[in-house]
C-alpha cells in the first residue's frame, strides 16, 4: 500500500512544479495582455464588387469618358433631384424637346456659371438615354477640347459617318476605343450631306461636341 501511494505522489509532485497549464487562444479570458483573437470567419465581410465612390462635380474639366461624364455612370437615375446632388453647384431642370417628327422626350438639363453644361436625354427604358456636351470645359477621353481641329485629334475618315437629324451636315465620328463616345465635327458651310471628303475635314472640321451613350445603346458613330 505505502508503494502505490508513493508511486502516485510522483506524477503530481511533477505537475505542481510546472506550474498551471498555458491557455490556448480558444480558452483565453480577455484580460489586458492576452493573446488577441482572430475574428470569426462568418462576421468577415463577404467578398463582393468594389464600392465605387462617387465625387460630385463643383466645377473645372468636365470628364466625358467610356464609363459615363464626370460623376455620371451607366447606374445614375434619369431624375432631377438624382442630378441634382451629382451637381450640388448647377442649375438642374426637368424639360422636353421635339426631335423629328415623333413626340416631344423629357430632358435634364445643366447649367453652371451661366452657361449649358449637360442636356440628359431618357431612353425607352426609363434610364439615361444620352447625354450631349456642346459648351463648357469639356474633356473627351484623351483630353481633346470642344473646338479642336479634327486634323488634331488623329481620326481617319473610315472612323466617321454622316449625322442625322439633330446633327445632320455634320460629322460623327468614334475611336474603338471608346465606343461610347461620339464626337459631332461641324464643317462651315456644308450643306452636302454626307461625310466630307479627308481634305474639307483637315481644312475646316472643328470639335462641336460629345455625346455619350451608355455601352448598350452606343452604337458605333451614332449621335
Amino acid at each position: 500500500m505505502t508503494l502505490r501511494l508513493a508511486l502516485l505522489a510522483a506524477p503530481l509532485a511533477l505537475l505542481a512544479a510546472c506550474g498551471p497549464a498555458e491557455k490556448t487562444p480558444a480558452q483565453s479570458s480577455g484580460k489586458p495582455g492576452a493573446a488577441p483573437q482572430a475574428a470569426p470567419e462568418a462576421a468577415r465581410p463577404a467578398d463582393g464588387p468594389a464600392v465605387i465612390r462617387i465625387t460630385p462635380y463643383v466645377g473645372g474639366p468636365l470628364q466625358v469618358g467610356v464609363a459615363g461624364v464626370g460623376p455620371i455612370t451607366p447606374a445614375t437615375a434619369f431624375d432631377q433631384p438624382t442630378i441634382q446632388a451629382l451637381f450640388p453647384k448647377a442649375v438642374v431642370k426637368s424639360a422636353f424637346i421635339h426631335v423629328g417628327d415623333g413626340p416631344p422626350g423629357p430632358i435634364i438639363t445643366v447649367e453652371q456659371d451661366n452657361a449649358p453644361l449637360l442636356e440628359i436625354g431618357k431612353g425607352q427604358d426609363g434610364g439615361i438615354a444620352e447625354i450631349r456636351l456642346a459648351a463648357g470645359d469639356v474633356r473627351g477621353p484623351k483630353g481633346e477640347s470642344l473646338l479642336a481641329r479634327w486634323e488634331a485629334l488623329g481620326f481617319t475618315r473610315d472612323q466617321c459617318r454622316a449625322g442625322e437629324g439633330r446633327t445632320v451636315n455634320q460629322t460623327i465620328c468614334v475611336r474603338p476605343e471608346a465606343p461610347t463616345v461620339a464626337y459631332v465635327f461641324g464643317v462651315p458651310g456644308w450643306t452636302k450631306g454626307g461625310v466630307p471628303d479627308e481634305a474639307t475635314l483637315k481644312a475646316k472640321g472643328q470639335l462641336n461636341e460629345f455625346v455619350w451613350r451608355p455601352a448598350e445603346t452606343a452604337q458605333v458613330g451614332a449621335a
